[in-house]
């Protein structure tokens, strides 16, 4: 993957992680208000769990990109001008 898409990749990456963290965000208040309305709450919490695995690996699908563009760069550099 050349650096470009790469970045388009990561730039990508980071929107998704941020609309991950909404989500989470959102349903972690949902659970919070069903709890203190007695309500039930094991779907909603068996829904954040699924949001929260989702997450982490939209956040390491991240990471590899920043170390492929790490890795990439330093390549980049041992190159003859």
């Amino acid at each position: 993957m050349d650096r470009d898409m790469a970045l388009e990749h990561l730039v990508q990456a980071e929107r998704i992680i941020a609309e991950g963290e909404r989500h989470i965000d959102h349903q972690e208040r949902a659970v919070a208000e069903l709890d203190r309305d007695g309500h039930d709450t094991q779907e909603a919490l068996a829904l954040l769990a699924m949001f929260r695995r989702t997450q982490a690996e939209h956040l390491a699908h991240r990471n590899l990109l920043l170390e492929m563009m790490h890795h990439h760069g330093r390549q980049d550099a041992s190159r003859p001008s």
